[in-house]
C-alpha cells in the first residue's frame, strides 16, 4: 500500500496537482490523502477513477505490495469482456439490429460491475426496447434507473431518461404523465449546454403534438413555433419541416384555414425535396382535414385517399387506419352510409389489432352519429357510449366534446331533454376550459 501511494503522489505531482484535483464524486480530498500515505488500499472504483485522473493506464499502478492485485487483474479482464460485449451490442444498435443488441445488453446484466455500468447498460436497454415498440419493459427499465442517475445529477442522461419516459407513457396513452416527462426534459436540457440540436427539437415538437392530441391548441401552437424558430436556427431540417406541418394542424383546429394552408404547403415543399414519404403522407392528411371544414369534400377525399397510400406503402398501419377513419367520415358528410360503414369497420380492425383507442374512440363516435341519423337510436347509444368511455379515460377534451354532443343530439330525438340539456353542457365546458 506504501509503495502504491508512493507512486500516486509522485504522478499527482509530476501534473502540478493538489489532491482537491484528483478528488470528486464520492472519493474526498481527504480519501485519496489517506490512500498517498499507505493507511489504505483503494478500492478498484478508486483506483480507475485515480488513474483516469492522472491520465495513467490503471495496471500502471499494480505493485507487489498492493493486496488486491491478483483479484485486480481478474476484474479488469472481466471488464475488459464487458466492454467489447458493449461495443458490439452498441454497433448492433446502431445497424439496427435491435433484438440482437437486446440479448447482449440482458447478457451483460448477469455479470457483476459498479452501479453506474450497471445503470448506464440498462439505460442502452431501454432504447433498444423503445426501438422494438415495447414501451411497457423500456419505462419498467427507466423507472428502476432515474433513481441513480438523479443522485449522480448525471444532468444529459437524465435529459434522455426524461424524454425516454414521456415517449413511453405516450405510447401507453398515459398523456398526462408523458406531458409531464417531456416537460421535466426540455427543463433539464435548458440548463446543460449540450449540442444535442436533433434532441432538443424532437423534445420541443414531441411537446406541441401531445398538447395538440391533448385539444390544448394554443399551448401547442407555441411549442410548434418555439420548435420552428429552433429547427431554423440550428439548421435541423426534418423538425423545420414538422413544424410547419404542426402548425398548419393547430391553425386548421383553431379555424384559422388561411395560416392551416400556408404552413402545410410550407412543410410539404421542404418533405418533397427531401422524398421524406412519412411526412408527406401526414401532410396529404393535415390537408383532407382543412378541406373538409372548408365542405370541399371531393377535395379532401383525395388528399385522404393520397395519405392513405403513401402510408399502405410504408406499413405503417395507424396511419392507414387514420385515413380510413376520415375517408369513411368524408362520405358521413356526402351521405354515403354505406361506404361510411365499409371504410370506418376497416379502419376499427386495424386499431384494435394496434390498440390505438383514441381513434377507436373517434371511430365508435362517428358510427353513433351515422346510426343517430339512420334512426338506429339503441345501437347508436351503445356506440356514443362506448366512445365516452374510452376518450373520458385519456382525456382528450376536443374529441370527448364532440361525443358529449352527439349524445346530446341523440337524447333529443329521444325527447329525454333533461339527458341531451346535461351532455351539450359538458361539451361546451369542455370547449371553455
Amino acid at each position: 500500500m506504501v509503495e502504491l501511494g508512493r507512486r500516486i503522489r509522485e504522478e499527482r505531482k509530476k501534473l502540478f496537482l493538489k489532491q482537491g484535483d484528483i478528488s470528486g464524486d464520492e472519493f474526498s480530498k481527504g480519501y485519496i490523502s489517506l490512500i498517498e500515505k499507505g493507511k489504505i488500499s483503494p478500492s478498484l472504483k478508486a483506483l480507475n477513477f485515480i488513474a483516469e485522473r492522472l491520465n495513467k493506464p490503471i495496471v500502471y499502478f499494480l505493485d507487489d505490495d498492493y493486496a488486491e492485485k491478483d483479484e485486480l487483474k481478474r476484474e479488469l479482464a472481466k471488464y475488459k469482456e464487458i466492454s467489447k460485449m458493449t461495443l458490439n451490442a452498441n454497433k448492433l444498435y446502431e445497424n439496427r439490429e435491435y433484438n440482437e443488441a437486446i440479448h447482449i445488453y440482458n447478457s451483460i446484466l448477469k455479470n457483476e460491475m459498479d452501479d453506474y455500468f450497471y445503470n448506464m447498460i440498462k439505460f442502452c436497454l431501454a432504447k433498444s426496447y423503445i426501438a422494438v415498440n415495447d414501451y411497457k419493459m423500456s419505462l419498467d427499465i427507466l423507472e428502476s434507473i432515474t433513481e441513480h442517475f438523479e443522485s449522480t445529477q448525471n444532468q444529459s442522461i437524465l435529459v434522455d431518461i426524461y424524454y425516454m419516459k414521456g415517449l413511453c407513457y405516450g405510447n401507453q396513452q398515459k398523456f398526462k404523465d408523458s406531458l409531464n416527462y417531456y416537460l421535466k426534459s426540455i427543463e433539464k436540457f435548458d440548463k446543460i449546454s449540450s449540442k444535442n440540436y436533433i434532441l432538443k427539437s424532437r423534445i420541443l415538437f414531441s411537446i406541441a403534438n401531445l398538447y395538440s392530441k391533448m385539444g390544448e391548441f394554443i399551448k401547442a401552437r407555441d411549442f410548434y413555433m418555439r420548435c420552428l424558430e429552433y429547427s431554423t436556427q440550428v439548421k435541423t431540417v426534418d423538425f423545420i419541416a414538422l413544424s410547419n406541418n404542426g402548425l398548419g394542424l393547430v391553425n386548421y383546429e383553431l379555424k384559422q384555414y388561411k395560416e392551416a394552408l400556408k404552413y402545410i404547403r410550407r412543410a410539404m415543399i421542404i418533405s418533397k425535396s427531401l422524398n421524406l414519404k412519412e411526412d408527406i403522407a401526414n401532410e396529404y392528411n393535415y390537408m383532407g382535414f382543412v378541406y373538409t371544414d372548408l365542405k370541399k369534400y371531393d377535395l379532401a377525399e383525395k388528399y385522404f385517399y393520397n395519405s392513405y397510400i403513401l402510408y399502405k406503402e410504408l406499413n405503417i398501419k395507424s396511419g392507414v387506419a387514420y385515413n380510413l377513419t376520415e375517408i369513411g367520415r368524408i362520405n358521413y358528410f356526402k351521405n354515403n352510409f354505406e361506404k361510411a360503414y365499409d371504410y370506418l369497420n376497416k379502419s376499427l380492425e386495424i386499431l384494435q389489432e394496434i390498440n390505438e383507442n383514441d381513434e377507436i374512440g373517434r371511430v365508435y363516435t362517428i358510427l353513433g352519429n351515422i346510426d343517430l341519423k339512420l334512426g338506429k337510436y339503441e345501437q347508436s347509444e351503445q356506440e356514443l357510449l362506448k366512445s365516452l368511455e374510452i376518450l373520458k379515460n385519456l382525456g382528450l377534451k376536443k374529441d370527448l366534446s364532440e361525443v358529449y354532443k352527439a349524445l346530446g343530439n341523440l337524447y333529443i330525438a329521444l325527447n329525454k331533454t333533461s339527458e341531451a340539456k346535461k351532455y351539450f353542457n359538458q361539451s361546451i365546458e369542455l370547449l371553455y376550459e
